[in-house]
């Protein structure tokens, strides 16, 4: 009876610590970064990245089609505002920004 109430309350513990610990990831931070646009990779995996002022870089992760867009007409630094994101990618993690909208900073 002690062994079977020992387990309820340790399995109770540990369904409480995993929906805190998802709770916790789940949360949406908006964030503004501002930098210039740079490629990473070799072609067919090139990656385009915002790389802020201090060197830090971040992946882009949006729509294919926009993103090349933003690619083609890049000018100059950017202010790009979205949700940070830790991805893995080739067996590291790397930071990325689900982008929700940008605009160029114009150099005045």
């Amino acid at each position: 009876m002690q062994k079977l109430m020992l387990l309820l309350i340790l399995a109770a513990a540990i369904t409480f610590l995993v929906s805190v610990a998802t709770a916790s990831t789940d949360r949406d931070t908006v964030e503004t970064w501002e930098g210039s646009l740079r490629l990473f990779g070799n072609e067919p995996f090139t990656m385009v990245a915002l790389v802020t002022d201090a060197g830090d870089r971040w992946y882009l992760d949006m729509d294919e089609q926009e993103l090349q867009l933003l690619w083609e007409e890049r000018r100059g630094k950017i202010r790009i505002t979205g949700i940070p994101v830790l991805k893995d990618v080739a067996g590291r993690s790397e930071n990325f920004i689900k982008v929700i909208k940008y605009s160029w900073i114009s150099d005045g």
